[in-house]
């Protein structure tokens, strides 16, 4: 070898020394790669050069480091297959062109750098080919000098593990930046947790819940039970924001797009319970979905509480509900002091009113109780209309109906009739409802009273039912001494008793347009004064006189008669139960 070769050779060698020692020193890929391209391109005596790399998701080539070129060729990018490096690649072997204009793979978008000769390694690592490294001769055709190839393919070797460092490198900060950012969410999981189970155990409720959620995600939030009512809402940083949460309208989010709120479901074992929602003007990130699931289960866990302290107080009341209505207690005294620790005063007159909605399971025969999830429903329409209506009111199931202890004792509260009629369209109007229908009992006075006056009601339900009026508001008294008798007989048997005795009356009004049947009621109901039926029938008292003695002829009866009159009151009863 001469010295001029040795002498060369010794000098690519410490060029190779420099360009391995920037390598191993410095994490910066770009400075790094820059230097490589410079070295290169002035060790084998190139006018420019430059490295690409491969991006196989894309499956295009990207100038990632130039030498002696324009700025602009940075981020210059190829399909894979067009060009010198796409082969470079391919076979894995350095690859050299002596007229790149002629270059039948060229990429045309470079003919206006007029290149001469390119020589192109493949950056190798691993067995897997990374991308590519050119050196170019421009404006002439050029040969680079014998063993260039191998030099260059030196370079590319560097090349390849200063991208290996750097990727290396990048992953261990995203990997440390990744685990410091996990450890920060995980410590605020875990605060978040234990401050929602705080919140539980001390009885801080929904509202609680809420807040903390909104403060820690950053969103409003809407606490829901499981008919959709508000129980609870909160906003980042206070205010009333979380409102626009019920209007039901999309929320512009962050891109612009209108979003409709997350809604999660609480549950109670398999049972909904309530609703979360929040705002979704951005996605939830994995931990914020944990801080959601942990704060429906700690809405959960108060709906718990709160259902397990209703349903105590629910068995309470019923129990003593139930006893108060069969009679069952040892005295007065007994039985009022356990309503009073309820909060309910059994001193107060109350009035009664016994509840009953029929289903198709119910047929025509009340004593079959409808099913219990209809009978909650029910109980829960009734008791919210009670709240606005008439607050001190107690409503209980019992029997299979709800009964109502209406507080009756100020001028303010209710009259009864008019709370009958509106709790009644308040149950008959829920989706599916059956026929309702509504006993008003006598008011009862003492603890003594309601036990007969239940029975009374439950007996006056059954008798409508029986006659076909099913969805009517019937007040115990009306019915008087005679729903005993009613009750015993069926609906076509005193149908056609109350026809049979009262059809003269009927066909001959019928026939004459006359109101003898209007008169013998209005004469009964006077106990038979002429004076006082005249009066209600706006007639002389001597057209009484006449009329009754024609009722007395079309009937055959004498009204003097107590029998007599007894049969045909019956049937005026029969009558108007049926609607006639």
């Amino acid at each position: 070898m001469t010295d001029l070769a040795s002498h060369a050779l010794r000098d690519q060698l410490d060029q190779l020394l420099v360009t391995a020692r920037r390598v191993a020193e410095s994490l910066d890929l770009d400075t790094v790669l820059t230097a490589i391209v410079d070295d290169a391109t002035t060790l084998l005596g190139a006018d420019s050069g430059d490295i690409l790399l491969w991006d196989r998701e894309r499956d295009v080539l990207r100038v990632v480091a130039v030498s002696n070129f324009p700025p602009d060729m940075l981020g210059f990018e190829m399909a894979f297959g067009e060009g010198l490096s796409s082969q470079a690649i391919l076979t894995r072997q350095a690859v050299e062109v002596e007229d790149y204009a002629t270059y039948e793979h060229r990429v045309r978008a470079l003919d206006r750098y007029v290149f001469g000769s390119v020589l192109c390694a493949p950056l190798l690592f691993r067995g897997a080919a990374i991308g590519a490294i050119n050196v170019h001769a421009r404006g002439r055709r050029h040969h680079f000098p014998a063993g260039s190839a191998d030099l260059l393919a030196a370079f590319a070797g560097h090349a390849a593990i200063a991208i290996d460092h750097a990727r290396r490198y990048e992953n261990e900060v995203n990997l440390g930046r990744d685990l410091a950012e996990t450890n920060r969410e995980l410590t605020r999981l875990l605060t978040v947790q234990q401050r929602l189970a705080e919140h539980v155990l001390l009885d801080g409720g929904p509202t609680g819940i809420a807040t903390l959620l909104a403060e820690d995600l950053g969103r409003d939030v809407v606490i829901q039970d499981h008919l959709h009512r508000l129980i609870a809402g909160a906003a980042p940083g206070g205010g009333d924001g979380w409102r626009r949460l019920l209007v039901g309208a999309p929320v512009d989010g962050r891109d612009g797009a209108a979003r409709e709120p997350f809604a999660v479901a609480v549950r109670i074992g398999r049972e909904v319970a309530g609703h979360l929602l929040l705002s979704s003007e951005r996605d939830l990130s994995p931990i914020d979905r944990t801080l959601v699931d942990a704060g429906t289960t700690g809405i959960a866990l108060a709906f718990a509480k709160v259902r397990a302290a209703i349903e105590v107080e629910e068995r309470l009341r019923g129990e003593a509900a139930a006893d108060l209505l069969n009679g069952t207690y040892g005295n007065e005294e007994a039985i009022a002091a356990r309503a009073a620790r309820l909060g309910y005063d059994l001193g107060e007159p109350r009035d009664m009113l016994v509840i009953h909605e029929s289903s198709e399971a119910d047929g025509e025969d009340p004593a079959t109780l409808a099913s219990h999830d209809r009978q909650r429903r029910d109980l829960d329409i009734v008791r919210e209309r009670l709240a606005s209506r008439s607050p001190r009111s107690l409503a209980v199931l019992h029997a299979g109906s709800i009964v109502v202890l209406a507080s009756g004792a100020r001028p303010s509260d209710p009259d009864v009739r008019e709370l009958a009629r509106d709790l009644q369209a308040a149950v008959a109007g829920i989706a599916g409802a059956g026929p309702v229908t509504v006993a008003v009992a006598d008011r009862c006075e003492r603890p003594d009273d309601y036990a007969p006056a239940f029975e009374v009601a439950r007996d006056s339900i059954e008798l409508m039912l029986k006659l076909g009026r099913g969805g009517a508001v019937v007040g115990t008294s009306e019915l008087g001494p005679y729903g005993l008798l009613l009750r015993a007989s069926t609906r076509d048997d005193l149908e056609a008793f109350a026809r049979r005795t009262l059809r003269p009356l009927i066909d001959h009004d019928r026939a004459h347009g006359g109101d003898l049947l209007h008169t013998l009621r209005a004469f009964l109901e006077e106990d038979r004064v002429q004076r006082r039926a005249a009066a209600r029938c706006f007639v002389h008292v001597n057209t009484i006189v006449y009329r009754v003695r024609r009722i007395e002829e079309l009937l055959g009866v004498d009204l003097g008669d107590p029998a007599a009159v007894f049969d045909i009151t019956l049937a005026l009863r029969i009558l108007d139960l049926l609607g006639d």
